[in-house]
């Protein structure tokens, strides 16, 4: 046991070490805290993420906190990983970007017979730009000056979620997260840069509710419900002048995390020894409620739904391999929150993955891409392709022996 809770302890320092760079490459995380990172990167990427409304023993859900999944005796730690190729397009201009990082350090363990929690790391906000503002002087004679602005970090969160089992068939749960990061910006005219680092640090709590009862012997299904409240974030602001001397102020600024609701539904059905599963959630985030830090962009409420399926053609055969893989299939579709010039940005696209089992299917490694459009006309355009890659670890640590 202390042999294991060593290795656990070495694996989970070396992600975390390795988690701390942000990774993002889009024009529109100039704002705020950023671009926001909802996607989970677990076993349902390839589902589009949805799992509001899903119960599925050895998920580690970080959808719904009371939809934390694992099996009485046994430890569950995810590890996963992103890379992202995409295309900025706008009227005579194409821009290539990529990155690649950890996204999700998390574990999980049944407490006792109705407790169960978990604990983890993701990215919460993404700032990573370069860009060129070209303007004429008013009153010149055609005189053009060039800015060129810079932005990165972000923001991420370390998270402990705890899910109670509180009627046989309805569990709730709430979910303490603290966000932590600092942003880097800097403008630069001619000989002279400011430079703005801001520093965040914030706890916050949110709450789910998920029923799960079983219709027959084939069928089962699952509603849930997630609810986070508006927070107020202060940002420590340190601002750098450099031209001929260098100058150093420290000022306060104050930002929101909007309030959010979301609802999912389920639905699972096992037909001899196949599988087959149905996920769709819907999530809406009260952005306009907040106002935005630049005049150039204001915010919007924000809406998403996401849908995913999933099939497994035998998970019961000890030869046919493949035929024990999950196969998923995804979609989804999102205002966004960010309004450009009075244009709206709206994001779309589709998922596909494949979860292959190990070692009678208690380690699973988990492998998904996601294709996708953001933008609007008139706006810069994203195309981007990306890639998630994990493993989930569901390892049996704790045994009650029968005869001494």
């Amino acid at each position: 046991m202390i042999k294991r809770i060593i290795t656990f302890a070495i694996a989970s320092l070396f992600c975390v070490l390795a988690y701390a760079q942000h990774s993002t490459s889009s024009p529109y995380s100039t704002i705020g805290i950023g671009e926001i990172d909802s996607r989970i990167y677990g076993l349902n990427s390839g589902m589009a993420n949805a799992g509001i409304g899903t119960y599925l023993p050895g998920f580690l859900n970080n959808t719904n906190p009371a939809a934390i999944a694992v099996d009485s005796s046994y430890f569950i730690f995810d590890v996963s990983l992103s890379g992202t190729l995409s295309r900025y397009s706008t009227a005579g201009m194409k821009e290539y970007a990529n990155n690649e990082n950890v996204k999700k350090v998390a574990f999980g363990v049944r407490i006792f017979s109705k407790l169960t929690v978990s604990a983890g790391i993701l990215p919460y906000s993404n700032v990573q730009y370069k860009i060129q503002s070209d303007s004429y002087v008013e009153g010149g004679n055609n005189e053009r000056y060039t800015t060129y602005h810079e932005g990165s970090g972000g923001l991420s969160k370390t998270y402990l979620s705890a899910s109670y089992k509180l009627l046989p068939y309805l569990y709730a749960g709430v979910n303490a997260s603290y966000l932590f990061g600092r942003i880097n910006r800097s403008e630069t005219l001619s000989n002279q840069t400011v430079q703005t680092a801001s520093e965040v640090d914030k706890i916050l709590f949110d709450f789910g509710l998920i029923y799960n009862k079983k219709l027959n012997v084939n069928t089962s299904v699952s509603a849930g419900l997630v609810f986070g409240y508006q927070s107020r974030i202060k940002m420590r602001n340190y601002r750098t002048l450099s031209s001929l001397g260098t100058t150093e102020t420290e000022t306060s600024t104050f930002t929101s995390i909007p309030g959010n609701i979301g609802a999912g539904f389920s639905i699972q059905n096992h037909s001899g020894h196949s599988y087959k599963m149905l996920a769709v959630d819907y999530k809406f985030h009260n952005w306009a409620n907040i106002k935005s830090p630049d005049n150039r962009m204001k915010y919007s409420d924000n809406h998403r739904v996401n849908a995913g399926v999933q099939y497994i053609p035998n998970y019961r055969t000890s030869r046919k391999y493949f035929q024990r893989v999950q196969y998923q299939l995804g979609a989804y579709f999102e205002k966004s929150n960010q309004v450009v010039n009075g244009k709206r940005i709206s994001e779309m696209g589709a998922t596909a993955g494949m979860v292959f089992p190990l070692k009678n299917n208690y380690t699973q490694i988990f492998f998904s891409a996601d294709l996708g459009r953001r933008g609007g006309a008139s706006l810069i355009n994203e195309n981007y392709i990306r890639i998630n890659l994990g493993v989930s670890v569901n390892q049996l640590w704790f045994i009650k022996w029968a005869y001494q």
